[in-house]
């Protein structure tokens, strides 16, 4: 690596720590409904932020996550798709930078998408969450290294 490297990479590493602290890291939403039909046939909805097309951050938070969530119909009325999204929202927003970008129900609850700049924070956080025996809500969760936004684009593809 040359010094001209260096200094670029320092620099780029300086910016993103400046833009990560300020309101201009989240643009502002823009959202799109979706209708589908889940797995079963059965009508379902859903939404995907449209702000984050032209998005000039996404190599910054490269990692997506893709929640599986159950909602079992038996639970509280308190646990609906919003209350879910902002709690994980919320728990990874302590150390990463969070753009949730599409959510959809499906027959057994939702799937939402987010992408992430801390991956070793929201790793931890999130096995430690579901390894606990009095957690509130069932979750899966994949990580994919997508810098190129890949899934978003593809989530995109389906609103036309």
């Amino acid at each position: 690596m040359g010094l001209l490297n260096f200094f670029k990479s320092n620099k780029e590493a300086l910016d993103w720590d400046t833009i990560r602290s300020t309101e201009g890291v989240y643009p502002p939403n823009s959202i799109s409904l979706l209708m589908t039909e889940t797995e079963t046939g059965k009508p379902a909805t859903g939404w995907l932020d449209l702000a984050y097309k032209d998005y000039p951050y996404k190599k910054y938070c490269p990692y997506n996550l893709q929640f599986s969530v159950e909602i079992d119909d038996s639970g509280s009325e308190d646990l609906d798709m919003g209350t879910i999204e902002d709690f994980f929202r919320d728990l990874l927003k302590k150390e990463c930078v969070v753009h949730v970008v599409a959510r959809v129900a499906t027959d057994f609850g939702m799937i939402m998408d987010m992408y992430i700049d801390n991956p070793e924070f929201a790793q931890a956080t999130l096995m430690d969450l579901n390894e606990k025996e009095d957690k509130w809500i069932e979750f899966g969760c994949g990580f994919k290294y997508d810098p190129k936004w890949k899934e978003y684009r593809r989530i995109a593809s389906l609103v036309g």
